[in-house]
Formats: C-alpha cells, sequence, structure tokens
C-alpha cells in the first residue's frame, strides 16, 4: 500500500520527482494500513487513485463498461489478451481471478481515460505484473524498479517475462543488478540506481550522545533484519559488564516474539523497543547515538534487504555502522571504514563489532565522518532522481 512508513524511498522519489517539475499520477494498488506515516506525504502535489480492492458486481459490470473504448478500437487484441490473461491466471481461485481481472480493467480505463502514455512500477511483483498486462492491453510502454523479496521470492519466469517487456529495469544495489542481468535475455537495460538521501534533511548536529551509549536499530519488525541476532548480541555485552542502552525502532509481526526475547534474556532495562516513529522523531535519535546497528540476513524463503534506506540515514547523520555482508549491503558499508561488517547470523561477531566502537570513541567518530562523505557522493537524493528523470526522458 502507498504511502507506507518503511517505503520512504518511494516517497523521497515522488518528492523529487516533483521538485524537478515531472507530472505524476500515482495509481496504487492498495492503500497503506499504517497507522502513523511521514509529514513529508503532506507536500506531495500529485494526484492519489487507489485501485478498488475488491469490487461488488454493479461495479465489476462498471469496469467492463469502462473497457469498452478499449475494444472498440481494436476488439480482436482485446479479446485476445483478455483470453491470455484468464488463461495465465487459471491456477487462481475463481473468485480471485475474476476480481483481478475487473481490477486490471478498471485500472485500464483509468489511464485510458486520463492519456497516460508511460508507466513505472515499484517492485517487481504484483505492480510490475499489474503493469504487464496494461502494456499487453493498451500498448503503453514501461518500466519496473525492483527491491528485495520481489526479486527473490517470486516466480523467475515471471520475472524474466515482465524484464522482456519493459524499456528498462532499475534496482538498488549492484548484487541486484548482476542476478537480473542474468534473468535479461533479450538486453533489456538493468540499470543501478540506487535510493537516496535528503542530505538537506539528514545532517549530523552538534547535540549530546547518550549517556550510557545509545546502539540504535531502525527496521521493520521482520525475520530479514535479524533483531533476534541484536538481542543475543546485547546479552552478551551484558554479561561483559558493558553500559549501553539499545533501542530499537519499529514494527512489524515479529514484535510480540521480540518482546518475549527482551523478557528472557533480562534486558528490559537496556532494550526499548520504541515502535514505529516518523522522521521528526527519529532525527533526535540519529544525533545521540553511538552506533547504529542492523544485523541483516537472509531468511530462509530467500528474502533479503537491498541497501537499508536506516543504515543511509545512518550514514548521512555520521553515525558508524555494524551490520552484516548480506546483499548489497558491503556496497554502501564498506569494513574497517564506514564501521564493521560481520557474517549474518552470528551474535558473537555482532557483539564484538560493537564492542569495538563503544571502546574506541575517536575509531566510531572516524567511522562516522566516512560514512557521512560516502553517502554525498553516492546516495544524493538530488543527484540519483535528476538521473532517474533522464532516464525517463529518454
Amino acid at each position: 500500500g502507498f504511502p507506507r512508513l518503511s517505503e520512504t524511498f518511494i516517497l523521497n522519489e515522488l518528492l523529487e520527482l516533483e521538485r524537478l517539475g515531472m507530472r505524476l499520477i500515482i495509481f496504487s494498488l492498495k492503500r497503506s494500513s499504517d497507522s502513523y506515516m511521514h509529514t513529508e506525504v503532506r507536500h506531495l502535489r500529485s494526484p492519489i487513485i487507489y485501485v478498488p480492492e475488491k469490487l461488488p458486481r454493479l461495479r465489476a459490470l462498471r469496469c467492463l463498461f469502462m473497457a469498452l473504448p478499449i475494444y472498440s478500437k481494436n476488439p480482436v487484441r482485446f479479446m485476445r489478451v483478455i483470453s491470455e490473461f484468464l488463461n495465465t491466471g487459471k491456477k487462481e481461485r475463481f473468485f480471485d481471478l475474476w476480481q483481478s481481472l475487473f481490477r486490471w480493467l478498471w485500472l485500464c480505463g483509468q489511464l485510458h481515460k486520463q492519456d497516460v502514455t508511460y508507466l513505472h512500477a515499484h517492485f517487481a511483483h504484483d505492480p510490475a505484473t499489474m503493469a504487464y498486462w496494461i502494456k499487453r492491453l493498451l500498448g503503453c510502454s514501461y518500466s519496473f524498479t525492483a527491491h528485495a523479496k520481489d526479486i527473490y521470492c517470486y516466480s523467475s519466469s515471471w520475472l524474466k517475462r515482465k524484464i522482456h517487456a519493459s524499456q528498462f529495469v532499475l534496482t538498488c544495489t549492484q548484487y541486484n543488478k548482476q542476478h537480473l542481468e542474468g534473468l535479461s535475455l533479450n538486453g533489456t537495460p538493468i540499470v543501478c540506481l540506487y535510493h537516496g538521501i535528503n542530505l538537506q534533511k539528514f545532517k549530523p548536529a552538534n547535540g549530546f550522545k547518550s549517556s550510557p551509549p545509545l546502539l540504535l536499530s531502525v527496521g521493520r519488525l521482520v525475520e530479514k533484519k535479524g533483531f533476534p541476532v541484536l538481542l543475543k548480541a546485547c546479552a552478551i555485552l551484558r554479561k561483559a559488564g558493558l553500559q549501553f542502552k539499545c533501542m530499537i525502532v519499529g514494527d512489524g509481526p515479529s514484535r510480540q516474539d521480540l518482546q518475549r526475547q527482551v523478557k528472557h534474556l533480562n534486558l528490559q532495562e537496556c532494550v526499548q523497543m520504541a515502535g514505529s516513529l516518523g522522521h521528526d522523531c527519529l532525527i533526535p535519535l540519529y544525533s545521540q547515538a553511538t552506533l547504529f546497528v542492523l544485523p541483516c540476513l537472509v531468511t530462509d524463503e530467500g528474502d533479503r534487504d537491498g541497501i537499508p534506506n536506516s543504515i543511509l540515514e545512518a550514514m548521512a547523520m555520521e553515525l558508524p555502522v555494524v551490520s552484516t555482508r548480506v546483499s548489497g549491503i558491503s556496497e554502501a558499508v564498506e569494513d574497517g571504514v564506514h564501521g564493521f561488517l560481520v557474517e549474518e547470523n552470528n551474535p558473537v561477531a555482532l557483539a564484538h563489532a560493537m564492542e569495538q566502537l563503544l571502546s574506541n570513541p575517536n575509531l566510531a567518530k572516524q567511522f562516522g565522518q566516512q560514512s557521512r562523505r560516502k553517502v554525498e557522493r553516492t546516495f544524493d537524493i538530488k543527484q540519483n532522481v535528476a538521473n532517474l528523470r533522464e532516464l525517463f526522458l529518454v
């Protein structure tokens, strides 16, 4: 759904494209279920149109009516593509398949009415699939951005088809780019375009550092973020007699399990589960923190991060980072330059890396300053979205 608290990279991209003068219409396949939104959402000027998630019988008939102008332009193509759509989805439940058909026709009707000629979809699964079928019916060109789970946890044969039909594919790491190039059999351009950070918003302040030292971790409470590993590492540090406070910012399906783990490890006095926070509350925490830690991992299903935005935000705020070598993280965090990278699922190594920074403030400061310079060079939202705009205008 849009806008999601954990997908600030999409919001940042849209705001910067608007600032560059691009006219946008945002179509979202779902409404966000988040109870909290970033304040920047209010600055978005583009219209947001939500595709109905469930269509009662009368609205479904209206979708067919909306599709009549498309049918009349090329009846043969219309019927051929409808047949192909139904045949491709024949393994779905009957009701779900027909709901998907009517949602697709509803969206095609909206796009046809507004004379939209180009689509860009975020995520390689459902949004890119919808863009693929829209192209098949309306003939308009599309591209899409592939991120993480949408690349590795869904059918590669379908992904190949969507890549083949697209103008180009964007992705946020070189790691992903290499994987996708192996699926691009027809030479469709695969472009690595890193997520950008607003460097004016995320900039270091000369505020006080928390005492005891604050270890900050930010992300959705899901398996691939590795929070159980972080809690085990905190237990190791506590047993070694180190004084610190660890704050985990975010929410998600693993919240209750993590709360139980905090109690089981007797970490209530040094670990705080802060829940979801917007940037207005988060930026002061970055300023107070001594280091940022996010021990990402690859799940059994293959889900993994690209480069978590929270790592880039922390680097922009001159924080040293402790993370893992999973996916594209090493493209942002160089081990021994911007922080430390350890093997995934290794709480002992994680605790050792955090202890090194806690016991060596000068090294932590040096890593933090180098982190800011890295983000300025490679992850500036203005430069990266300017490059995206050029791709759209080619």
